[in-house]
């Protein structure tokens, strides 16, 4: 009998893959560790609280995606928002994005801003900025980045501004205009922009509604199945209770490093060095399950401050039937680095914090989840784009095709896991 293509993890991008390539009759075997599908689009569930891991919202720009959730009989299971979101300083709260909405901020707060950007877009020149911190100054100025872009994400990405290179920043940081910014600063501006000015999630239940909907459409999908090493050379893989399964064509899309980790060949110094300069942070999230309406309309407050241990805080039950009646959920993330820090101290930290901002009333919490994403985002560092291409060039010539996310090591959403699985049954269909 032909040898499968063994699929490592069974998120998104996993199973889309699988769907795909079952489809067109391909043996396939998807091998995923925990004991429900969906990676980290999970929900779960706890005296009537649905919580999923971390915030999970769907933004569909291709119609192939519809076009895929419509044959799934997902599409209509999801409702469409239009995202109301605010970034808070100094204990004010400004619509998001906050480059065209500085109205709600302190008046001075606001000068710095308006008169940053009036000065870097006077002064804008055709030159590439080497890093995000000089990126930001050209293209904001010192009022946003100092306020918000230089704090915010140094607090999210554990690292300073110029260690940070550009490759992540594309359709995820608009660009406004000078009239946009000033009508922003007078509070005239009421158009959404970025890429998820609208989004969808489903009408009932949490964001598992996608991955079980494409689970449910698999025959090789094997639970509770941890690959604990991969063989490059024989073409098999381990798991954890002994059994070995060999491939003739492997999709990982578990995170790079932590396929690296698995690999049981002797690695080449250059392919250890490119695995050593993968920098990523893990994310810890709080959620609650609170008694009484939430504290704010919002879907999702960004908190810049780095007093604050929290970069996001979110309140899905507005987006979601994710309470009972008269409650509501709340998210909370704080960003890590891998490996260190108390977990529990760190979550009672974040949840003081929240209490203090007026964002939770601490006697009518009636459930608490702690989960940590690890990795959760990718630091687009200097050595990032040469270290990827070196690993993903050292694993394609012995036959393993990555896809996702964290396989890739990238930053995107959940459309492109759907069509990164789409893209990698294409490609290990065409390769025969």
């Amino acid at each position: 009998m032909m040898e499968p293509v063994l699929i490592i993890g069974g998120g998104l991008t996993g199973l889309v893959a699988a769907e795909q390539l079952e489809r067109a009759g391909t043996p396939t075997v998807v091998l995923e560790r925990e004991a429900t599908p969906g990676g980290a689009c999970r929900s779960l569930s706890d005296e009537g609280y649905t919580f999923d891991y971390t915030g999970h919202l769907l933004h569909v720009a291709r119609p192939e995606t519809q076009a895929y959730l419509e044959e799934l009989g997902l599409w209509r299971q999801l409702k469409v928002h239009r995202r109301r979101a605010a970034v808070v300083i100094g204990g004010h709260a400004t619509p998001y994005p906050v480059q065209i909405n500085t109205h709600g901020l302190d008046p001075e707060v606001r000068r710095d801003c308006l008169l940053g950007f009036v000065h870097a877009w006077a002064d804008e020149t055709a030159e590439e900025p080497a890093d995000f911190r000089a990126w930001v100054l050209d293209r904001f100025g010192e009022g946003l980045a100092d306020h918000f872009f230089f704090p915010y994400n140094s607090k999210l990405y554990r690292a300073r501004p110029e260690e940070l290179s550009l490759d992540w920043v594309g359709r995820y940081v608009p660009k406004p205009k000078l009239e946009e910014v000033v009508d922003g600063a007078l509070g005239l501006h009421d158009e959404d922009v970025g890429y998820n000015a609208t989004f969808r999630y489903p009408a009932s239940g949490g964001i598992s509604l996608l991955p079980n909907g494409v689970a449910g459409r698999l025959s090789c999908l094997r639970l509770e199945r941890e690959v604990t090493g991969v063989h490059l050379g024989e073409r098999w893989v381990e798991l954890a209770d002994g059994e070995q399964l060999g491939w003739r064509k492997l999709l990982s899309t578990i995170s790079l490093p932590a396929l690296i980790d698995r690999l049981v060949d002797p690695l080449p110094e250059e392919v250890a060095a490119a695995r050593r300069a993968l920098r990523w942070v893990r994310v810890l999230n709080l959620a609650l399950g609170v008694e009484g309406p939430a504290p704010s309309t919002e879907h999702w407050l960004y908190f810049p401050d780095p007093e604050l241990p929290f970069y996001r805080v979110g309140f899905p039950s507005n987006h979601g039937d994710l309470a009972p009646p008269g409650c509501h959920t709340v998210s909370v993330e704080a960003s890590l680095d891998p490996g260190v820090g108390d977990v529990e101290a760190l979550a009672a930290g974040a949840q003081s914090a929240l209490a203090g901002a007026g964002l939770l009333e601490e006697g009518a919490l009636r459930v608490r989840r702690v989960t940590v994403l690890d990795p959760a985002y990718v630091v687009f560092d200097h050595h990032r784009r040469q270290a990827v291409a070196l690993l993903r060039d050292f694993l394609r010539q012995r036959g393993v095709t990555l896809a996702g996310r964290w396989a890739e090591w990238k930053y995107s959403a959940m459309e492109d896991a759907v069509l990164d699985g789409m893209r990698a049954a294409r490609n290990l269909s065409d390769a025969g």
